[in-house]
This record gives C-alpha cells, sequence and structure tokens, in this order.
C-alpha cells in the first residue's frame, strides 16, 4: 500500500497490485501462444519469492539454472517442480492467470482484425485504425486480454504494476504498447470498453534469472501450454486444474 498526500491535505490509499508474467509459443511453428502468471499484492508476492527460494535451496538447485521447458524433459526433477507447485499453491492471495490463442485461428482474421486484436486505436471519428497493431504476432491478444483482468482486478483508484519474461525481441513493442495505453487512458478518443485501464501501472522487464516470482510463471505457462496444445490436438477440452499442482501431474 502507498499513501498519496493530494492538495487538498488528506492523505489517501492507493492499492498496488504486482503481476508477473511469461510466455510459451512465441517462436516460428508454434501452435499456440500462451502467457501465464500470478498476481497480488507485493506483501503476497514476496512471500512467494521466500517459499519459492527456499523450495530451491531445499533441493541445492541453483536459481539461476531455473527454465521449466527443460526441467520438464527430465523425470529427476518433477519432484522438485512438484514441491515448487506446492509452495505456489500454498500462497492463498496470489492468484494465477492464463490466456491462449491458437496461432492458426489467428491468421484465419482479416489483416485488419488483427491490427485491431493487437492493440491498434480506433477513431471514433473515421472509424478508421490510426496505429498499426502488430498484426503477425498472435502473442499480443493474450497479451493484452491479460493486462484487462489483471487490471479488472486492480481497486478503483489502485495500480497494476506488470513484470514480463518475455522474449527481447518483443520488449519494445511491449513498451510502446504500454505508452500507447496510458497516454489514452483518460481521453474519450479511442473505442474501447476497458474501463479498467486507468488502473494500469509501470512495464518492467527482469531477469527471470534472479526473479523467483518470474521463474513461478515459467512453471506455470509451460505446464498449461502442454495441457493446452494436448487439447489442441486432439479437438477435445477438459475441465481445467484448480490447482498448479495438480496441471503438473497431469503432464508430467
Amino acid at each position: 500500500m502507498a499513501s498519496l498526500h493530494p492538495r487538498d491535505g488528506h492523505p489517501k490509499v492507493l492499492a498496488m497490485i504486482d503481476a508477473y508474467l511469461d510466455e510459451s509459443g512465441i517462436h516460428d511453428g508454434a501452435k499456440m501462444c500462451v502467457i501465464a502468471g500470478y498476481f497480488g499484492s507485493p506483501g503476497q508476492m514476496r512471500k512467494l519469492e521466500k517459499a519459492w527460494k527456499k523450495t530451491l535451496a531445499d533441493f541445492r538447485f541453483p536459481m539461476k539454472d531455473f527454465h521449466a521447458k527443460n526441467l520438464l524433459k527430465t523425470k529427476k526433477y518433477i519432484p522438485m517442480l512438484k514441491e515448487l507447485a506446492r509452495a505456489v499453491g500454498q500462497q492463498k492471495k496470489v492468484y494465477p492467470v492464463t490466456w491462449a490463442i491458437v496461432v492458426e485461428d489467428f491468421n484465419s482474421f482479416t489483416l485488419e482484425q488483427r491490427r485491431f486484436m493487437t492493440g491498434a486505436t480506433l477513431s471514433p471519428m473515421s472509424r478508421k485504425l490510426v496505429t498499426s497493431g502488430c498484426p503477425t504476432k498472435p502473442y499480443f491478444v493474450p497479451f493484452i486480454s491479460i493486462i484487462k483482468v489483471v487490471t479488472d482486478a486492480a481497486p478503483i483508484g489502485g495500480k497494476a504494476n506488470f513484470s514480463f519474461g518475455i522474449d527481447r525481441q518483443f520488449a519494445r513493442y511491449a513498451i510502446a504498447l504500454f505508452k500507447q495505453i496510458v497516454e489514452n487512458a483518460d481521453k474519450d478518443r479511442p473505442i474501447s470498453t476497458w474501463k479498467s485501464r486507468d488502473r494500469l501501472g509501470n512495464a518492467l522487464f527482469p531477469l527471470a534469472t534472479e526473479t523467483a516470482q518470474l521463474q513461478a510463471a515459467d512453471l506455470l505457462v509451460h505446464v498449461s501450454y502442454r495441457m493446452l496444445d494436448d487439447w489442441r490436438a486432439s479437438g477435445t477440452t477438459g475441465q481445467s486444474p484448480s490447482h498448479i499442482y495438480e496441471l503438473l501431474e497431469r503432464v508430467s
């Protein structure tokens, strides 16, 4: 919680949310793009960090070497991943969030539709798109959607800050998209049903090798990708697990 001191002399309290998100499926040839992670108050996210680091220490596993995609391929690391999943699941006020898109479905839309879906601004006067969006990058559909989910969870008057573990080639566009959203937050010019966009805080890109919360997001996004891709390939869906430990049980 941060205390604000406005000009009227009455301090106000601004509630903050921190979100840590990672991606899977931004490489060429990917069948799906998935973004997932966790959000909660700064204090709750620090508790997750402490629990994550303790679990890695218990297994004598260097934090800098954690890469969920690689570890999931080796059975000897599954017990450690399950304990990490338990540690995350025990954080009662840390909330998971996942969003995905099938690349083939994304490419079935027109260029203009894909521009709008990936952040292009629509002018209410001309009814035309006035910014480019990123129509060749399906990743930005779940990117934008998940930002909306998290900001909706922030209280009115509060802010949601985001830390991303995304590939550096996408960082420049992500920063530009955040800037566009913030600049338009208090304007009526863009057409948008996103009512919580004024709660958008900062976009940060810390190193995952040094950030436990991003490593937790890394684990969630890769097990989510595997389950969702199985559903896509089989043409069926099932009930989503309510706990990352259960999700990990399914794909390990």
